[in-house]
């Protein structure tokens, strides 16, 4: 039987689902380890690779799930069958990526019983970061996603300004960019405080983690949303970032770790 991974906010959806099914067996992320993020969000991501189906729920009148999206991606980049439930203003990306898509758990429901065997798509992952490798892996082409704002427009062009040998491209079609994954170096997601995390940002940092690509995330809510910050590389304040995408030229741990010495002693005088 297809081994199926549900993805939603913990909305007491899932004992119903796991009831009516019982031809399927499930991974449930309610198991999965608590005492830390970087434990929570590893067996989340790991089971949205792993299960062959992914069945995303995103209930009427309930706030949709923010790592909801980067485990959608995760699944999707990795050819998994993707059933998505969108009962309330459906979102056309969720509507490209899906396999199929109902309006009503009861629908999907209904559908699963009928359905044997789920197909499974043939996928090549590229990765930024082969294993065994010692190659430097420059920063060329860098994709800002989530919230368009003044403050990330005068980043945006100081960047732009003092190193015009950076390509810098701001996200607007997040299903076709994760078909493209490869060409992305870097990828930053920012988040404005007093504004809902930016779904479509968390769902190019879902396809940036299933291709090894690191992530910069810019987060100015007070509460961040924990899984969010396990996918990142590295976690930044908006004055700071410009100042990141000027000098940081490539992602091996040794060069991090020197940019990210000499960034704290600088902050320090």
């Amino acid at each position: 039987m297809d081994k199926v991974y549900l993805i939603g906010s913990f909305h007491g959806f899932r004992d119903g689902i796991i009831e009516a099914l019982p031809q399927y067996s499930f991974s449930d992320p309610r198991e999965h380890r608590q005492s830390s993020v970087l434990k929570l969000a590893h067996d989340d991501l790991r089971e949205a690779e792993k299960c062959p189906v992914a069945l995303a729920i995103f209930p009427k009148g309930k706030s949709r799930g923010v790592m909801s999206y980067a485990e959608i991606a995760v699944a999707s980049a990795h050819g998994n069958h993707l059933i998505v439930v969108d009962e309330e203003n459906p979102d056309p990306l969720l509507e490209q990526l899906a396999d199929d898509h109902f309006g009503s758990l009861d629908e999907a429901i209904s559908y699963l019983k009928t359905q044997p065997k789920l197909p499974k798509k043939d996928v090549y992952i590229e990765s930024k970061y082969p294993a065994g490798t010692d190659e430097r892996l420059p920063i060329n082409t860098i994709l800002i996603c989530g919230e368009s704002d003044g403050a990330m427009d005068e980043v945006y062009a100081r960047v732009r300004n003092e190193r015009p040998d950076r390509t810098l491209l701001i996200s607007d079609d997040a299903y076709q960019e994760s078909r493209h994954m490869p060409q992305f170096d870097l990828i930053v997601a920012y988040f404005p405080a007093g504004k809902d995390w930016d779904r479509h940002a968390c769902f190019m940092m879902g396809a940036a983690y299933a291709h090894d690509i690191s992530v910069v995330i810019v987060d100015e809510h007070g509460w961040r949303y924990p899984p969010l910050q396990a996918l990142a590389r590295r976690h930044c304040t908006l004055p700071h970032l410009a100042e990141y995408l000027i000098e940081v030229d490539d992602l091996p741990i040794p060069a991090e770790a020197a940019n990210m010495y000499e960034f704290f002693e600088r902050e320090q005088t």
